[in-house]
């Protein structure tokens, strides 16, 4: 745990000195520049306090083993900290709120501008935190693979030993989570710096990070669940229509019914095909081989992808006229 915390701590400060080194260079965006790196460590401060504490709290709340009626007794399980009793998800919503107070604090009326620098940042982070799953063994590991299976090495699989001595494998979600993290950084950073209107890069952010992430979570092992629905899985559905309504609201109001909604359309279809695929790889009410199941979700995903990106795209277009 040593090692990880310390790599986190400081894989956490280069990621925030990179964003107050971003702001103080915002050239295209003025208003960043102004007091850059005090809202730097701001950030970093709010966004240590609030990702942490809500990550843990919502584990406890996720999973219901916070009992309040219980006292210092519920305190003292809420300060038991270790990987596995954290919900990312609800530590990437502290982190989020994190920069936008620091932001709101320190240059009053650049709130979305901060989480839009801030955005390819935060993309790198969340990369930094799922590859950090990999310091606690079948935490943040998908299913065994099939022995003989090609794929058992580094970064498809990683090798984990049993009490006994016998070693098996298990598909590296993690390394997978990271990697479409690092994708969108690098798009965010390259692609869509200084491109668009105001809060394109970190709605965008919001939502294709939470895209894969649904495909990610639904491969994970171990996880915060109802019954067996990935609670975390679920939490992202519920960003990407979040993000998805505001883009649709703030746009093609002058258009016919049909073309305006068919991106949430494809939306709520996909979700509900998306259930059906947990079903059949729950497997109690009827089932598929796993590997059309995945396959079938990634179609369903990229279909969503593409509506979300007809959204977005149309709502920065009207804004720019």
């Amino acid at each position: 745990m040593s090692t990880y915390l310390w790599i986190m701590i400081a894989g956490s400060v280069l990621v925030f000195a990179l964003y107050g080194l971003r702001c103080a260079r915002a050239e295209r965006v003025p208003v960043l520049r102004k007091r850059a790196w005090l809202t730097a460590l701001l950030a970093f401060v709010f966004s240590a306090v609030f990702g942490t504490v809500l990550a843990r709290a919502g584990y406890a709340l996720l999973t219901q083993e916070l009992d309040l009626e219980e006292g210092f007794e519920a305190l003292e399980y809420l300060l038991e900290f270790d990987i596995d009793v954290l919900s990312f998800f609800c530590g990437a919503v502290g982190v989020i709120l994190g920069v936008a107070l620091a932001n709101r604090l320190a240059r009053k009326g650049a709130v979305f501008a901060g989480l839009d620098a801030f955005a390819p940042f935060g993309a790198l982070l969340a990369a930094l935190f799922r590859l950090g799953e990999l310091f606690f063994g079948s935490y943040g590991l998908g299913r065994l693979l099939p022995e003989g299976n090609p794929l058992t090495f580094f970064p498809f699989s990683v090798a984990i030993s049993s009490a006994g001595g016998y070693e098996y494998h298990a598909w590296a979600v993690c390394v997978l989570s990271a990697a479409f993290a690092l994708f969108w950084a690098g798009y965010a950073f390259f692609r869509l710096r200084g491109f668009g209107r105001t809060g394109l890069n970190f709605s965008a952010a919001l939502f294709f990070l939470a895209l894969t992430q649904v495909f990610c979570e639904s491969l994970r092992a171990r996880g915060i669940f109802w019954l067996f629905v990935h609670t975390e899985e679920l939490l992202c559905t519920l960003v990407l229509l979040g993000v998805m309504l505001f883009w649709i609201l703030r746009s093609g109001r002058d258009l016919p019914f049909p073309r305006r909604w068919w991106p949430l359309g494809v939306l709520i279809l996909g979700a509900g095909l998306l259930v059906g695929v947990e079903f059949a790889v729950d497997g109690k009410y009827f089932s598929m081989p796993e590997p059309v199941c995945y396959l079938i979700m990634a179609v369903v995903l990229a279909a969503i992808g593409f509506a979300g990106y007809a959204a977005a795209k149309r709502w920065n277009r009207e804004g720019s006229r």
